[in-house]
C-alpha cells in the first residue's frame, strides 16, 4: 500500500496539470474558430503598400483670406472638401504653416483650425 502523502502528491500534481492544460486547450479551440484570432491572422494576406498609400489626405488652400480644405497632399490640386472659413484673424505664423501641413483625417483638420482660432 502507498503512503498517504504520496497519493495526495499525485492527486495534486494531476489536478494542476489538468487545471492548466484544459483552459489553454479551450482558449486555443475558441481562437481557431473566430476570424479575428491570432491563429487565423497568420493565414491572411499582408497589407500592401498601395493600400497604405491610397489613404485620403487633406491640406489647406488659402486664397484672399478664405481657407479651403482640399483632398490630396500639399501642392496637389484635388477635390475641394470645405471652403469659406475666414482666416484674417489667424496669426501670421499659422497662415504660413497651414498650406504646408498634410492631414490624414478631417478630425486633424478640425483640431488645427481650433488651435489656430484659439486666443493667445
Amino acid at each position: 500500500m502507498m503512503p498517504r502523502y504520496l497519493v495526495m502528491s499525485l492527486v495534486v500534481i494531476l489536478g494542476l496539470a489538468i487545471g492548466s492544460i484544459v483552459p489553454a486547450a479551450t482558449s486555443w479551440w475558441y481562437n481557431i474558430n473566430h476570424p479575428l484570432s491570432a491563429v487565423n491572422t497568420m493565414n491572411s494576406e499582408p497589407v500592401s503598400t498601395k493600400d497604405v498609400l491610397a489613404k485620403v489626405t487633406y491640406h489647406f488652400g488659402i486664397e484672399q483670406g478664405i481657407l479651403s480644405v482640399i483632398e490630396g497632399a500639399p501642392g496637389i490640386s484635388g477635390r475641394v472638401v470645405l471652403t469659406g472659413l475666414d482666416v484674417q484673424a489667424w496669426s501670421k505664423e499659422m497662415l504660413e504653416i497651414a498650406p504646408k501641413v498634410e492631414f490624414y483625417s478631417m478630425d486633424e483638420v478640425q483640431s488645427f483650425i481650433d488651435t489656430a482660432i484659439e486666443p493667445s
